[in-house]
């Protein structure tokens, strides 16, 4: 066997393809990618063994043999190609090579670990049967093809083992993400269950100690209008000064109770609003006549601009009623004597011309709001320049009151102030429509 060794060695040829298998073998060392490796062994295969024709077939995951590279070949034929590694395959392969020429035709497996992962195979179109030496050379271009295509094997196991790691790891977090979801879920609709709880409770609280208060208060006020009648004897100049104070005490601590339980109302979403077309300026003559006696009280300068035609809004007119009430009630409270308070409304249109919203403004020259407190004359019991245990008329909820009905009405309460030159408050609303 020695010598038949070294018989071949002799041989020039033989030492030449030796030569270049050892090249082929650094060549698929450098191969960049596992095709590139492939269709090189393709074209060496065709080279040694002088064919046109050659392919390199790999099986699947379905265990069927596809053509992973070739030369010589139809690419359209050979991206067809699939075929089970049985007796028909030879037959195959001569069509796919385009030759009934089996003799011409040679082909080896491709071993991986002991198992056939795919063929080498080559065919010369003269149809030469292939010699012992082409089997040769066949043979060991495949085994040099092996650790490659087992060192591919195992890239593909460790990308489908990272794959999967990574898929566990992120149905892991998304579980426990869903969980974390899951349990604020319940804590927030718990949270929300408490604070709808609390605040039933609350407006509960707040109705039944607006009845309890009111009924001695209007008690009080009955009693009152009955001394002033003189109906239990003669009432002197002094005892009807005392009896005024006292009613106006009385008036006062009734609209503060139904300040703070229209506010817990609003805060809780239980007030109900009774929608209708409203004529606007009918409810600012109102506002203008029941305000005016205080305006002049105070010795104002008063004045109202309307405009010349009729605004309908759809809105509740109590409530529309109200918070023009408390932005002309504040405006004089807040207005030295001498001051002017000014009513004024002025249209918004879009680019056709048609009316979008209403304005109604209310500016006073008044001692103005300083701009690091604005934000905060809309928050409940705040009033600028005085805390709670301060003197002073009502608790501060009149503004707070008055923007959430504006938001309700589909409008908006907007204040625009400068300190010591007065403050100017617009109330903003849908238009429904223009009459004359």
């Amino acid at each position: 066997m020695f010598d038949d060794v070294m018989g071949d060695l002799e041989r020039p040829d033989r030492t030449e393809e030796l030569h270049q298998l050892t090249r082929l073998s650094r060549e698929f060392t450098y191969a960049r990618s596992l095709d590139e490796l492939l269709q090189l062994a393709v074209d060496q295969a065709s080279e040694l063994l002088k064919s046109e024709k050659a392919v390199l077939m790999l099986t699947d995951d379905d265990g069927l043999l596809r053509v992973r590279a070739a030369k010589g070949v139809d690419p359209e034929v050979v991206e067809r190609f699939r075929h089970p590694a049985n007796e028909a395959l030879v037959s195959r392969l001569l069509g796919l090579l385009g030759t009934r020429l089996a003799e011409g035709f040679v082909g080896v497996p491709l071993v991986s670990q002991g198992n056939v992962v795919g063929l080498l195979a080559t065919v010369r179109s003269d149809g030469r049967a292939p010699s012992e030496d082409d089997e040769w050379l066949l043979a060991a271009l495949a085994d040099q093809i092996a650790a490659p295509l087992e060192n591919a094997r195992l890239a593909r196991q460790l990308a489908s083992s990272a794959l999967l790691s990574e898929n566990v790891r992120l149905y892991e977090a998304e579980r426990n993400a869903r969980l974390v979801a899951e349990a604020a879920l319940r804590e927030a609709e718990t949270a929300r269950d408490q604070a709808q709880h609390a605040d039933r409770s609350k407006t509960a609280f707040l109705a039944a100690m607006s009845h309890e208060l009111r009924t001695p208060l209007n008690a009080i006020g009955g009693y009152v209008e009955l001394l002033e009648m003189g109906l239990r004897g003669p009432v002197t100049t002094e005892q009807r000064d005392a009896l005024g104070r006292i009613k106006a005490s009385q008036g006062h601590l009734l609209r503060l109770i139904t300040d703070v339980l229209d506010y817990a109302r609003l805060g809780s979403g239980h007030t109900a609003l009774n929608f209708a077309d409203v004529d606007l300026n009918n409810v600012l003559r109102e506002a203008e006549m029941m305000t005016m006696p205080q305006a002049r009280a105070r010795n104002l300068d008063y004045v109202c601009e309307p405009l010349g035609w009729d605004v309908i809004v759809r809105a509740d007119p109590h409530r529309l009623q109200q918070i023009v009430l408390n932005l002309l009630t504040n405006a004089i409270k807040f207005t030295e004597a001498g001051g002017v308070v000014r009513m004024t409304c002025t249209l918004s249109r879009d680019d056709s011309g048609a009316a979008t919203a209403i304005r109604v403004c209310v500016r006073d020259t008044g001692r103005g709001i300083p701009s690091d407190q604005i934000e905060g004359i809309w928050q409940p019991f705040v009033q600028v320049g005085r805390g709670l245990s301060q003197p002073g008329e009502g608790v501060g909820l009149g503004l707070a009151i008055s923007r959430d009905l504006a938001r309700q009405l589909g409008g908006e309460l907007t204040v625009a102030s400068e300190l010591g030159r007065g403050s100017e408050f617009t109330l903003t609303l849908p238009v429904l429509r223009i009459g004359r």
